[in-house]
């Protein structure tokens, strides 16, 4: 069975986690940065599809369809959804254009019809919320029942002025919980346990103390 930290590892092998100085879109100055982008090979999109599959499962989640926003979404919800036959579940994938299409079938969606359907949203991490907002709102418009959001990494950060969560003010926003495979617990988890990242591990904690919440 895989863990969060074994996860950890694949998404630092494929440098989809990198660690150095990066600014995020809040503004943020961050030590380490996340983009599932930077997996492109196959074995290592069917690792990330795996690590979803057993997520959603251990949730005890039943989708009807995987809804993956445009773009990064996209492959999340392809790998994802052949993983989850190991799991016993067949599902549907469905995912949004940024354009509307205005000839042939047209619209902004392809793949399964969402009409009455349990769907759950999966993408790469949570900044300000905006694309799991819209996606939110287009499975609504198009009949369909998000169930929740599943995302790769929980950063854990904290908004200044609430002391929440950022994950936490997106959920309220949205009314449905946001999950994750793993969290900044399990990075600093995994580099404490591997001395050649013992620097690395002394800035993310003192980052972490700073800025996450960790409880």
């Amino acid at each position: 069975m895989l863990s969060a930290t074994a996860f950890v590892a694949d998404l630092i092998e494929a440098q989809a986690l990198q660690f150095g100085q990066f600014q995020l879109k809040s503004g943020l100055h961050s030590p380490y940065f996340m983009n599932l982008g930077n997996v492109a090979s196959g074995s290592g999109i069917d690792k990330v599809g795996y690590a979803y599959a057993r997520r959603i499962s251990e949730l005890n989640f039943s989708p009807d369809v995987l809804f993956g926003p445009a773009y990064k979404g996209i492959p999340l919800v392809t790998t994802t959804s052949t993983n989850l036959l190991n799991f016993g579940l067949d599902v549907g994938v469905a995912f949004n254009r940024k354009e509307l299409k205005q000839h042939g079938e047209g619209g902004s969606l392809i793949g399964a019809d969402l009409k009455t359907k349990r769907v759950l949203i999966l993408d790469d991490v949570i900044t300000d919320g905006a694309s799991k907002i819209e996606a939110t709102e287009l499975i609504r418009q198009n009949g369909g029942k998000p169930i929740g959001v599943l995302v790769a990494l929980d950063r854990k950060e904290r908004e200044p002025v609430s002391g929440r969560t950022y994950l936490e003010i997106v959920e309220e926003k949205i009314g449905l919980g946001i999950y994750s495979v793993a969290t900044i617990k399990d990075v600093l988890a995994y580099l404490e346990l591997h001395d050649n990242r013992s620097d690395t591990y002394a800035v993310l904690q003192r980052y972490a103390a700073k800025h996450c919440v960790l409880t």
